[in-house]
C-alpha cells in the first residue's frame, strides 16, 4: 500500500474516532443498536485496514491505544444501557467487537508471522495488546451474563486463553498477569491468584497491583486459620493443598520485606516452613504420582523465593555481605530461602539419584533437573547473596556441586555414545549461547532474571530439537552455570552415590598435548624406535576427552601439510622418523577443533607454555623445559617461578599396551 493511501486511512481513523469520541455522553442511556451503529462498524473497517497496510510501529502504537480507548468506552456504556429482553443483541455487540479483532490478529499473524521470541519486540508487544483486549471483552461478556443471572458460558474461559497467549508472544507485560489474576480470584483460587499478582509486580513491565495482593493475602488468612486448628500431621495431609497454602504465605512472608512491617508473622510463618520440611521428608519417602503437577508447585516456590530475595536487595539497597548480617530481617529472609533451596535441592537429588541417567528418554529426572535452573541463574547473577548463601549454609553448596557432578557424569555418558567425539564439546557450547532453550521460557520477562538470559544468549530463538538433545543440553547447563556460581566449591564435595561412579578426573581443566613429544613416545613403544606415529594422539585425545576435559593438541604448522613433509624427507633423512605417518588423521583432529599447528618447529614449546599459564592448563609431556628454564639466567625471580609451575602443571605419561597411561601421582592435582 503506497504512502498516500495509508495518510488517507489514517485521516479516516481520525475523523471516525472523533464521531464516536463526541457520542460518549456519561448521562445518556444508550440501546445497544446504538452501539452498534454504522459509524462504530465503518471505525472498525478502516482500523483494520490501516493496521494491516504495513504501519510503523509508532502509528500503530497511537492506533492501539486510541483504539482500546473506544472499545473501553463503549463497554462502559453498554453496562449502563438499557437491558434488551434477550441475550441475543449482547451477544452481537461483544462479537462484533471480538470478531474485530480476531480478523487482525490473524491477519497480522499470517503477514507478519509475529509471536514468536525472536520476533520484533515492539509488534509483538504490540500483537499481544490485542489478545489482551479479546481476553477482556469475553471477560465483561461473561460479567454481562452473570449481572442478567445467566451462565457466562465458556467466556471465562476464553478470556483466561486470551490472556495467556498475550503473555507467551510478551512476556514482559505485567498487565496480562494482572488480568490472569483477577479471573483468578473470582473463582476462589487464592494460590494461582497470589502467583499471578506476584508475577505481575516482578514482570519487566511491572504492574501495580500491591492492594490486589494485600486483598488476597486477607482472602486467605481466614481459610489458613481454619486449616491451622484442625491441623493434622504431615503424613496426613493433602499434598497439593499443603504446598497451595505454604505457597500462599511465602508470598505473604514476602510482602514483609515489601512493606518493612517487621516481624509479627514470623512465628506463623515458621511454623509454616516446619511443615513444608515435613512435606518434602514426604515426597522422597513416597513418590507422588502426578510428576507434572508436583514440577509446577515446586517451580513456582523457587521463582516466587527468588522474586522476594530479588526485592530485598532493591528495598534494602544491599551492597556487601555485611550489609545482610546487619539486617535482622533480610537475614532472617535469607534463611527461609536456604531452608527452601535445599530441601528443594534434596527433592530434585532423590530423583536423580534414583534414576540415574543410563537412557536419555527418561523424562522424569530430567523433568525435575529443570528447576535446578532458576535457583543458579538467580544465584549467578546476584554474587552478594550467592556469596553470603554459600559460606553461610556449606550444605547448598555441597548440593549444587552435587547436581554438577551428575551433570558432568551424564555429559559423560551422552559423549561416549555420540558418533562424533571431537565435534560433542563444541556443538554443546554453540547451542548453550544461542538458543533459548525450553527450561528457560518460564523465566523470560521477569526482572531478576533478565540479566543472565541476556549473558549467555547471543540471540532469542526456541530450541526444538529431540527431548534427548534437550536432556544434554541441560546437563551441559547446569555444569556450566554452577561452575561459574561466585564461591562455589566443587573438588572437594563428596560425590553422589550414583549406580555408576564418577571418576575423580572428570573435573574439567584445560589439557594440553604436546604434540611432538606425545608422538614420538608412543612410536618408541611401538616399535623401540623413536619415530612420529599419529595414532598416539588419539590415544592421548580420547583418554581425556573421556574424562571430560578440554582438549589442546599443538603442532608445527608443517605437520598438516603433505607437500612439506615430503620437501623435508628429500632434505634432511636423517631426521625421517620425526615427521608424521599420517597426516589425515591430524587433519581430522585440526579440522574438528582439536589440533592447532603454531608458526615455527623451534617455539611450539614457547605456545604450549604460555597458553597453558594464561589458562590455568596443564601439559602433557615429558619434556622437562630446561632450554626455556636456562633462557631465564638473567631473571632469577621468573626463573623459579617457571620451575616451580613446569614442576606442578606438567603431567609426565608413558603407554602401556597401547593405553595412554599419566603419572597417578601428577594425575591427582587435577
Amino acid at each position: 500500500m503506497n504512502v498516500e493511501t495509508q495518510i488517507s486511512l489514517y485521516n479516516k481513523f481520525k475523523e471516525l474516532l472523533d464521531k464516536l469520541k463526541n457520542k460518549e455522553k456519561p448521562n445518556v442511556v444508550f440501546t445497544l443498536q446504538e452501539l452498534n451503529c454504522d459509524d462504530t462498524k465503518q471505525f472498525f473497517q478502516v482500523t483494520t485496514e490501516l493496521i494491516l497496510s504495513g504501519i510503523n510501529f509508532a502509528i500503530a502504537k497511537q492506533i492501539d491505544k486510541r483504539m482500546w480507548h473506544i472499545l473501553k468506552q463503549q463497554i462502559d456504556i453498554e453496562l449502563k444501557s438499557i437491558s434488551p429482553d434477550v441475550d441475543q443483541e449482547i451477544k452481537q455487540f461483544y462479537d462484533l467487537r471480538i470478531n474485530f479483532l480476531k480478523t487482525i490478529i490473524k491477519n497480522l499473524t499470517q503477514q507478519q508471522q509475529l509471536g514468536e521470541l525472536n520476533n520484533d519486540n515492539q509488534f509483538r508487544q504490540f500483537l499481544a495488546n490485542l489478545y489482551c483486549y479479546a481476553g477482556e471483552l469475553h471477560e465483561h461478556l461473561g460479567r454481562r451474563f452473570e449481572k442478567m443471572n445467566q451462565q457466562p458460558k465458556d467466556n471465562f474461559k476464553f478470556a483466561d486463553l486470551f490472556y495467556n497467549k498475550a503473555i507467551s508472544i510478551y512476556p514482559f507485560q505485567g498487565k496480562y498477569y494482572f488480568l490472569v489474576a483477577k479471573l483468578m480470584r473470582q473463582f476462589q483460587d487464592t494460590f494461582n491468584a497470589a502467583c499471578y499478582l506476584f508475577k505481575a509486580y516482578f514482570a519487566q513491565i511491572s504492574y501495580n497491583c500491591k492492594e490486589n495482593m494485600n486483598e488476597v493475602f486477607e482472602m486467605n488468612r481466614t481459610h489458613y486459620n481454619e486449616w491451622a486448628k484442625h491441623i493434622k500431621p504431615a503424613s496426613e495431609l493433602d499434598r497439593d493443598t499443603y504446598l497451595r497454602t505454604f505457597m500462599v504465605y511465602l508470598i505473604r512472608f514476602n510482602t514483609i520485606v515489601f512493606t518493612k512491617i517487621g516481624f509479627e508473622e514470623l512465628p506463623q510463618l515458621t511454623n509454616m516452613f516446619y511443615h513444608l520440611q515435613e512435606y518434602f521428608k514426604i515426597v522422597k519417602t513416597n513418590v507422588h504420582s502426578d510428576h507434572k503437577q508436583q514440577y509446577q508447585l515446586l517451580l513456582k516456590v523457587i521463582m516466587i523465593t527468588n522474586f522476594g530475595l530479588h526485592n530485598s536487595l532493591t528495598t534494602f539497597q544491599l551492597k556487601t555481605v555485611q550489609d545482610i548480617k546487619d539486617n535482622d530481617l533480610v537475614r532472617e529472609s535469607i534463611k527461609y530461602v536456604y531452608g527452601l533451596y535445599v530441601n528443594s535441592l534434596d527433592f530434585i537429588l532423590k530423583y536423580l539419584l534414583q534414576n540415574s541417567m543410563k537412557n536419555l528418554d527418561q523424562v522424569f529426572p530430567v523433568t525435575y533437573l529443570q528447576l535446578v535452573i532458576p535457583i543458579i541463574y538467580y544465584l549467578y547473577d546476584q554474587p552478594l547473596i550467592c556469596t553470603y548463601l554459600l559460606s553461610e549454609y556449606p550444605s547448598l553448596n555441597d548440593k549444587l556441586a552435587q547436581i554438577f557432578l551428575y551433570s558432568r557424569q551424564n555429559l559423560y555418558q551422552t559423549e561416549n555414545m555420540n558418533n562424533d567425539l571431537f565435534q560433542f564439546q563444541s556443538q554443546l557450547n554453540e547451542q548453550f549461547h544461542t538458543f533459548l532453550f525450553p527450561f528457560e521460557i518460564p523465566l523470560v520477562g521477569y526482572i531478576c532474571y533478565n540479566h543472565v538470559l541476556q549473558t549467555f544468549k547471543q540471540q532469542s530463538s526456541i530450541y526444538k530439537e529431540e527431548d534427548n538433545q534437550t536432556s544434554t543440553i541441560l546437563f551441559y547447563v547446569c555444569e556450566q552455570i554452577i561452575q561459574q556460581l561466585h564461591g562455589i566449591q566443587i573438588q572437594n564435595v563428596k560425590e553422589p552415590k550414583l549406580e555408576q561412579q564418577i571418576p575423580k578426573e572428570l573435573i574439567k581443566k584445560l589439557i594440553i598435548i604436546d604434540g611432538m613429544n606425545v608422538a614420538i613416545r608412543y612410536g618408541q613403544e611401538q616399535s623401540q624406535i623413536a619415530k612420529f606415529c599419529s595414532q598416539g594422539l588419539k590415544c592421548a585425545l580420547e583418554f581425556w576427552i573421556k574424562r571430560g576435559h578440554e582438549v589442546m593438541i599443538i603442532l608445527p604448522d608443517f605437520c598438516f601439510n603433505d607437500n612439506e613433509i615430503n620437501k623435508k624427507k628429500e632434505s634432511n633423512k636423517n631426521n625421517i622418523n620425526k615427521l608424521p605417518d599420517d597426516v589425515k588423521m591430524l587433519l581430522e583432529m585440526k579440522n574438528k577443533g582439536y589440533a592447532y599447528g603454531v608458526p615455527n618447529w623451534n617455539y611450539d614449546d614457547s605456545y604450549m607454555i604460555q597458553y597453558a599459564r594464561e589458562k590455568g592448563g596443564m601439559i602433557l609431556t615429558n619434556d622437562r623445559y630446561n632450554d626455556h628454564i636456562r633462557a631465564l639466567e638473567s631473571n632469577i625471580v621468573e626463573r623459579e617461578r617457571l620451575k616451580e609451575w613446569i614442576r606442578n602443571n606438567c603431567i609426565s605419561y608413558t603407554f602401556l599396551q597401547n593405553e595412554l597411561v599419566p603419572n597417578p601421582d601428577q594425575l591427582k592435582r587435577i
